[in-house]
């Protein structure tokens, strides 16, 4: 199913003097925090020089040096700047609300926060739109164009429904980029299929990944004091009458398990995941989320 009419004002934003502090706290944290945590693996090697007087001689690279018989000290750098690709889930699954926001909505406000953000810290970023594949696809650029291109895309309404494909996903954001990159999935992970768990530990290897989970209140558990109603898939159109007394445990046990499987499988990868619910500001969760990690690669590099 598609969207017909999508319930943002993402330029309006920028004017609200609230948005503008938080894009500020993002763009440290993104440059700061996030920075260290995910360009971590990074100083570059350069190539050598001459050893001079004065230089710490722990810094001699003695087989370099005796290949080349004079003393060779190995050269670093340490990369500034990364690029950041956010694959955006607005498949059936994410249309779906039992608050004022569909879950899209509100993701889109993520994303547009992040992306408004990066683009301050002179990181490169793309955007990838995907349902059972990349229906948008922005490799990752700097400059006011590229930020207005994802822009249009993510406040066009015909881009959002359709099936879903994670796995298919990935592998087209593959393709499209290089390396020190972070992929950010901001998805509500429903509907997953056999095996995706591979993909994220497959793509692990070669980019940082780091999930941000949408779930409605709803996709957590059910009220109790409904009475019958009728469910339907989003993605088979598949409907059951279930009386929400005798599943609203059951359901809320399962939500629960399944959620931890996710974030069992994300760390198995050692890929980040940050859950937040559509009722609450995603900022504290994130900031949270990146300050634990950096303290965490941090104490990694000190030992």
């Amino acid at each position: 199913m598609a969207v017909k009419e999508l319930k943002l004002d993402l330029l309006g934003k920028i004017k609200n003097p609230q948005f503008q502090v938080r894009r500020k706290m993002l763009s440290k944290i993104l440059e700061g925090e996030l920075a260290a945590s995910y360009k971590g693996r990074g100083i570059e090697f350069t190539g050598f020089r001459k050893y001079i007087y004065g230089d710490d001689a722990s810094l001699i690279d003695w087989p370099a040096s005796l290949r080349a018989k004079e003393s060779l000290i190995r050269e670093y750098e340490e990369f500034k700047n990364f690029q950041i690709f956010v694959l955006f889930d607005v498949s059936d699954s994410m249309l779906f609300s039992s608050t004022q926001k569909l879950k899209c909505e509100y993701a889109a406000e993520i994303v547009f926060s992040l992306i408004y953000s990066i683009v301050n810290t002179g990181n490169k970023v793309g955007l990838g739109m995907f349902t059972k594949e990349l229906i948008t696809k922005k490799a990752p650029d700097s400059g006011t164009k590229n930020y207005y291109r994802i822009l249009q895309d993510l406040t066009n309404p015909e881009n959002y429904g359709g099936g879903f494909d994670l796995k298919k996903a990935l592998m087209q954001t593959r393709t499209l980029l290089g390396e020190k990159s972070l992929i950010i999935i901001v998805s509500d992970f429903l509907g997953l299929e056999e095996g995706w768990e591979r993909y994220i530990r497959m793509l692990s290897k070669e980019f940082d990944i780091l999930g941000i989970m949408i779930r409605d209140p709803r996709d957590k558990e059910m009220p109790t004091d409904t009475g019958q109603f009728m469910v339907e898939d989003p993605y088979s159109g598949e409907q059951m009458l279930i009386d929400s007394k005798d599943y609203a445990e059951i359901y809320k046990k399962r939500a629960n398990e399944e959620e931890m499987k996710i974030i069992r499988e994300f760390q198995t990868a050692k890929a980040g995941l940050v859950s937040v619910t559509t009722t609450e500001d995603f900022l504290k969760p994130f900031m949270k989320y990146i300050r634990i990690r950096a303290k965490i690669m941090m104490k990694m590099r000190d030992q």
